[in-house]
């Protein structure tokens, strides 16, 4: 973070100093009293008193609070900012300390794909600015204020993913990084234990036009039905569309699948791009998409975005074709698991397949709350509507749910297995895997016993 004094938080957020010296620096900011050390600031938001045990042999520290019994154990070295109310007091430190940045920040946000868009984005920028941005698919919103904090003097860019679990989390969110430019990848069916339905999820992916400021620019995907259902009406700011269809501003056309990647046309402003995109499927061409669009409202030229994008290493776990045990060919998309992100992978699946037997080891679609069932029994419908696979594997009863509806609409019952631990799966897979086969894991490994881990590790070979 930039050094700050004691003086300028004062300032900032309304305090009183009655110990200390007002140009004590600051250097960091904790959340937790345990973590306290030298030059670091503490807001204390509990309600518990502070225990005086945990500043015994600490100094130089800074705690801001509504409770003024606490000076008589602070040591000489150290501040005691007085407040109204804690909690409005961090919250006008936020906004202090994200507006001494006057620079581009990007959020991105998305059911599917706002990771890898993010570490596309960062992967264009890096050569031309000092880019700062949240770590993989890391995105809570306990992580906020580290994240914002992140960002110091040498800062030129920040680009930060916005997830979504509940209502109110992009607002959250937005209060902390005030993004210049909102990416919005795609809106499916995901988190509707936190939201409840899919129209609430809708509203609160919608929350990015709330937190653009309204010389802000909005980037999203012109094809996607939810995002569709946005009202764009009160958002001030301007909107650029990427896409397959003919309306969007950053098109694709002639799209191919490629040696190792995607191949397509990138129209824009009445000029044609060849783009090759690493890794497979659809859903990257929209992910490069959004990641050119949005270097190229920083100032990117296009055709220098395309050309870094070359030599882009996809994430781990994210639909990423391996050799595999017994010869057969494997695509780990082993990060997350939801309705649209089975689905991508399935079309994956589909398009490389080329004449070999298809197996998909499915486990259990997350986060989709009461519509657990209802989604995995709609899921055995969408297997079939891609042509169905030679072996489906469901691991658990919540897949067990979607391997049962398969066979009710026409998979041989003698090639859907069952299976409930990672054992099962291992035997199953070793008395069918040949040379013949591309295997699909799609799963999130996260969430699972971690013997499931070692069984993909012994197929994924390299």
């Amino acid at each position: 973070m930039k050094v700050l004094r004691v003086s300028e938080v004062l300032t900032a957020i309304n305090g009183h100093l009655t110990h200390g010296d007002n140009n004590l620096e600051i250097h960091n900011v904790c959340r937790q009293l345990r973590n306290l050390k030298d030059h670091s600031l503490y807001f204390h938001l509990s309600k518990k008193l502070i225990d005086p045990s945990l500043l015994i042999g600490k100094s130089h520290y800074v705690i801001v609070t509504e409770d003024n019994r606490m000076e008589r154990y602070l040591d000489s070295s150290s501040c005691l900012v007085l407040v109204e109310n804690s909690k409005n007091a961090f919250l006008d430190f936020i906004d202090y300390y994200r507006g001494l940045f006057t620079i581009p920040v990007i959020g991105v946000t998305g059911t599917c794909g706002k990771t890898t868009t993010k570490e596309m984005i960062k992967h264009i920028l890096k050569k031309d600015y000092r880019v700062h941005g949240t770590y993989s698919s890391q995105n809570g919103l306990h992580l906020n204020l580290q994240y914002l904090l992140g960002m110091d003097k040498n800062t030129e860019i920040a680009v930060f993913e916005m997830g979504v679990a509940y209502p109110g989390n992009i607002r959250i969110s937005g209060r902390y990084f005030k993004p210049t430019i909102g990416v919005i990848t795609n809106i499916g069916e995901a988190h509707l234990e936190g939201c409840g339905t899919l129209e609430k999820y809708v509203k609160a992916k919608g929350e990015m036009l709330e937190v653009l400021s309204n010389n802000g620019t909005l980037v999203i995907n012109g094809d996607d039905e939810n995002i569709k259902k946005l009202s764009l009406e009160s958002f001030k700011g301007k909107v650029l569309s990427f896409g397959i269809n003919d309306h969007s501003d950053f098109r694709a056309s002639n799209v191919k699948y490629g040696a190792h990647g995607m191949q397509y046309r990138l129209h824009f402003s009445n000029e044609m791009y060849e783009v090759f995109i690493p890794g497979y499927g659809e859903h990257n061409v929209y992910n490069s998409l959004s990641a050119i669009a949005a270097a190229q409202i920083i100032g990117i030229p296009i055709e220098i975005g395309i050309n870094r994008l070359r030599d882009f290493k996809g994430m781990e776990r994210h639909v990423k074709t391996y050799n595999g045990f017994n010869g057969s060919t494997i695509i780990d998309d082993t990060w997350s698991c939801n309705p649209s992100s089975v689905k991508s992978a399935i079309e994956v699946l589909k398009n490389i397949s080329k004449g070999k037997k298809e197996v998909l080891v499915l486990g259990k679609m997350q986060r989709l709350g009461n519509r657990l069932k209802e989604q995995h029994e709609k899921m055995g419908q969408t297997i079939m509507n891609y042509g169905g696979v030679d072996y489906l594997i469901a691991v658990g009863s919540s897949a067990a749910l979607t391997g049962e509806r398969g066979i009710t609409l026409g998979l041989n019952p003698s090639n859907v297995f069952f299976v409930n631990d990672a054992n099962e799966l291992e035997s199953i897979l070793d008395g069918i895997s040949n040379e013949d086969m591309i295997i699909l894991f799609k799963f999130s490994l996260g969430k699972m016993d971690p013997s499931y881990r070692k069984v993909v590790e012994k197929y994924r070979l390299s």
